[in-house]
């Protein structure tokens, strides 16, 4: 049995630093399955990890995505997803779906690498 790619998706946006930066989305049921949920859609597993989260969603297709920043976190994020035993398949552009909120976490903190 072959299972499908899963898509990630790699963009720029500037909502997230001062400047542009990468940012890297993923299906909100693929990350809960990696980093765990908790809070309001699952994100509190990838802010541990990460010390941040951004929260995408399509209101009709009710496809949602969550997402981290910058180009060593979503290498990192890309990582875990495929140690999972996810086959992902890299998209250039955002998600389908409209950024609805982020959590920056605590400003200046920066969790430890695991």
């Amino acid at each position: 049995m072959v299972t499908q790619p899963i898509p990630i998706h790699v963009f720029r946006a500037r909502q997230f630093a001062k400047s542009e930066t990468v940012v890297t989305a993923a299906p909100i049921d693929l990350v809960v399955s990696v980093f765990g949920g908790g809070g309001m859609k699952g994100e509190q597993g990838l802010e541990a990890a990460f010390g941040g989260s951004a929260y995408y969603r399509d209101e009709a297709t009710e496809e949602a995505y969550l997402a981290v920043w910058g180009a060593r976190n979503g290498s990192r994020f890309r990582r875990k997803l495929r140690e999972s035993g996810a086959t992902l398949q890299t998209v250039s552009g955002e998600p389908p779906a409209r950024l609805v909120w982020y959590n920056s976490g605590q400003k200046g903190h920066r969790p430890k690498v695991r």
